[in-house]
């Protein structure tokens, strides 16, 4: 067949012909003859496109079915003007060849490759989990017993294609896919180099600013020791929570120097153990020699480390061998060699500069190195290339790869050459697209930009946006809900529709459910928003989250199980829910963290309720209930004190059952949540216990023990009530300073709240829930539906 023929196809209803020759693969059109809707370039080869699945600079990956073989595959198809570029396509063909060349079973298998609509194409493995930085970017930080084990076989994968005689030279977050099992698997090879000799260097440079070795920057001859470098900056990443460098520049001098003053990990993330920051420390060191020289020097070091991770109380004398205590020993001095390498290094720097001849201007070495907005020039480009990016970021927003959209568009926004009101569009989908990926911060600080844009009054902008958007950014920074009666957006106008957007996805991260539906509403019932494809996407977008927000607003969300047996039925209710959820973020959230609440009361009812002889308790007179609570509470018999409320026929004075169980089971969830902390790691305090004995770590044993040791070296059981409630107040805080997320910490807190008002000091407990509500609408809005039914 033809290119031509190829480009014709017939409409699935009336076989009329049509010429898509223009479109992108996997287009959506309308038949001019009969108005029917087809898809169209979805068949190459044997793969039958089913939907979009990413989008990169030079090429898109889409999930495919492979009907022959009854399995789904992935597509990588590169972009029609790469595939008009020979040189593109002969390094297309060589990523195939070279990660065909070998197998492993943490390396992504290339299946195939081929030609269809003139458009190259390599079909591989479909990898279910999604790709690592999504994991990060809903975590921000991944604990070490998660991180270890996938850094274990994310180094195996490199030592594979090192055996091939082969360098990754783009390792990332985002090139580490994980499978349905969690676990990972390197995916696309396309910077990849063949070694000779083991060394190889690169005729261009293309990778990431925030992980690219030193050595890259400079063009000079690669290794190995450069993927290692790549993926120390991965774990680096993944572990602090931010990556090592925050340079973006294509400059070779700025992005030497951010290199050179990368923070070690171990100041970054404090809570870490000295095995793990030393494996990271070392594969990122400046100079290759000092780095790894061998990987399975590597993955020793990692084992070691993911073993101390997984020590129960005293790691020094538990849990490893002789000879992982003395590889443990060697990786601590390591660490310590390694930052007195790079002071002394630094310090080298500053003596050699002194000694520069200053008459003569540094020369200025340009790479390209691709910043987190994927562009590749200092300017937003021609007219052309201007609609092109704006083209290309529509398409990653509606694919869900909302952070690339947000790049591309705040990267717009910056650059004056582009016209009105394209910029001022940009700015809006930045921030729309920061919500929909449930990142508030970032949101906030595009809400800031816009803002001060639209007070410049840039040329050629009318007022629409003034109306229509502006009381909504002045709100961004403001934790109270944005309230639909109370605000005028004007009665016309697609900007209307843009404030009601950002006004209903502000409120729904913040956690206002209610206060966000009336927006959606208003933008789902419009029958007009039609006309207009961008809109239309948003009308659509809106319609999810009034789905979710049913979804939000079920039974299982709601419910107060009282048994174990009733937690296993709501978690599995909660699983279906999830996944029939159609929107990230604070949906996402608010279904983990009662899962996460429902899983920690079942195991608190099983145990508590497996050691407990006494039958459950029976309510008390009403008189005496009050009394009867406050006793339990006192001696955190919480389970006791959920099996009392639940037990009640009537409210008790001056309060609800509802709200009394509901504070109880959070109370519970509180101690729980404690003890699962302790059994990942000890806490190290100086807390002296009712029976007067001091100790000086708290810990959980492999058996669900509490055990804590004195400070005469004796480990002894404990259990919750050996503590003050200020004890465990101050236990909680020392637990809480590294949360998973800003929502985990804000959750965390909510407990500490609930167990201090039953427990421990009222007073203190109501100031805090006074600072919190001061942070998040949505627990003020929690908090003081829960107060109102809990007695004064």
């Amino acid at each position: 067949m033809s290119e031509s023929e190829e480009e014709i196809v017939v409409c699935y209803s009336c076989e009329a012909p049509m010429n898509v020759a223009s479109l992108a693969p996997y287009s959506k059109v309308i038949c001019p003859n009969c108005t029917k809707e087809n898809r169209v370039k979805s068949q190459f080869g044997p793969y039958r496109v089913i939907r979009r699945h990413a989008i990169g600079g030079m090429s898109s990956v889409f999930a495919a079915k492979d009907d022959t073989l009854d399995r789904e595959v992935a597509l990588k198809i590169l972009s029609e003007e790469f595939s008009k570029d020979e040189k593109r396509i002969a390094a297309f063909e060589e990523e195939a060849r070279l990660t065909a060349s070998f197998s492993h079973p943490n390396v992504v298998r290339v299946l195939t490759t081929g030609r269809a609509f003139g458009l190259f194409y390599i079909a591989m493995e479909f990898v279910q989990g999604g790709h690592f930085e999504r994991h990060i970017r809903e975590k921000v930080r991944i604990s070490e017993l998660e991180l270890l084990p996938l850094a274990i076989e994310v180094a195996e994968g490199l030592k594979g294609a090192q055996s091939a005689g082969l360098i990754h030279r783009d390792i990332k977050p985002g090139n580490i896919l994980l499978d349905s099992e969690g676990h990972a698997k390197i995916v696309d090879f396309g910077l990849a180099l063949v070694t000779q000799g083991g060394k190889a260097k690169a005729t261009e440079i293309w990778a990431t600013p925030y992980y690219v070795p030193p050595e890259a920057i400079e063009g000079g001859v690669e290794d190995f020791r450069a993927d290692i470098y790549a993926f120390g900056a991965t774990l680096y990443h993944a572990l602090a929570g931010q990556p090592p460098c925050d340079e973006e520049s294509m400059a070779t001098d700025l992005l030497r120097a951010a290199k050179q003053k990368i923070v070690p990990l171990k100041k970054v993330a404090p809570d870490l153990s000295d095995e793990t920051c030393a494996v990271v420390d070392r594969a990122m060191a400046y100079h290759p020699d000092e780095r790894y020289g061998s990987y399975d020097e590597m993955i020793s070091d990692l084992k070691v480390a993911l073993k101390t991770a997984q020590g129960e109380l005293a790691t020094d004398e538990h849990g490893l061998t002789k000879s992982e205590q003395r590889a443990r020993t060697r990786l601590r001095k390591r660490r310590y060699l390694i930052f007195g390498g790079i002071g002394a290094l630094l310090a080298g720097i500053g003596f050699t500069a002194l000694m520069v001849d200053r008459s003569k201007e540094p020369v200025k070495k340009e790479v390209r190195v691709l910043s987190a907005d994927e562009s590749v020039d200092e300017g937003a480009g021609s007219p052309e290339q201007i609609a092109n990016r704006y083209k290309m970021a529509r398409w990653s927003m509606e694919a869900g790869h909302f952070e690339r959209a947000e790049g591309v568009f705040s990267h717009l926004l910056k650059h004056e050459e582009v016209q009105e009101p394209t910029r001022t569009w940009a700015a809006m989908e930045a921030i729309v697209a920061a919500l929909l990926d449930g990142r508030m911060r970032d949101a906030k600080r595009h809400a800031a930009v816009a803002q001060e844009h639209l007070e410049s009054g840039p040329a050629g902008l009318d007022a629409g946006f003034s109306i229509g958007v502006m009381p909504v950014l002045r709100r961004m920074d403001q934790w109270e809900f944005v309230q639909a009666d109370k605000l005028d957006l004007g009665d016309t106008g697609t900007e209307r529709y843009m404030g009601c957007l950002i006004a209903g996805l502000k409120n729904w991260e913040q956690g206002g459910l209610d206060q966000a539906k009336p927006f959606f509403e208003l933008i789902s019932e419009d029958d007009s928003l039609g006309s207009d494809p961008v809109l239309a996407w948003y009308q659509l977008t809106a319609r999810k989250y009034l789905n979710d927000y049913q979804l939000l607003k079920s039974g299982a969300m709601d419910s107060q199980p009282v048994t174990e047996k009733e937690c296993k039925e709501a978690i599995a209710e909660l699983e279906r829910i999830g996944k029939l959820l159609k929107t990230r973020g604070r949906a996402i959230f608010n279904v983990a963290s009662r899962q996460s609440d429902f899983n920690q009361l079942a195991k608190s009812f099983s145990k508590i309720r497996k050691e407990r002889p006494q039958p459950t308790l029976s309510p008390p007179d009403k008189p005496n209930v009050m009394d009867r609570l406050s006793e339990l509470a006192a001696s955190y018999r919480f389970v006791d004190l959920v099996d009392l409320v639940s037990g009640l026929d009537t409210d008790p004075p001056e309060s609800t059952r509802e709200a009394l169980l509901a504070i109880s089971q959070s109370a519970l969830v509180f101690l729980s949540e404690m003890e699962a902390d302790l059994a990942k790691r000890a806490a190290v305090v100086d807390f002296s216990l009712k029976s007067g004995k001091t100790i000086q770590l708290i810990a959980v044993s492999g058996e669900g023990k509490l055990l804590g040791k004195l400070v005469d070296g004796t480990v002894r059981d404990l259990s919750w009530s050996d503590f003050t409630a200020d004890q465990l107040i101050e236990l909680h805080r020392i637990l809480v300073k590294n949360p998973v997320s800003e929502m985990e910490r804000l959750r965390r807190h909510e407990s500490a709240i609930a167990f201090d008002w039953l427990a421990g000091d009222r007073q203190r407990a109501i100031s805090a829930a006074d600072k919190l509500s001061a942070e998040s609408a949505g627990f003020r809005q929690r908090w003081d539906g829960l107060i109102a039914g809990l007695p004064q």
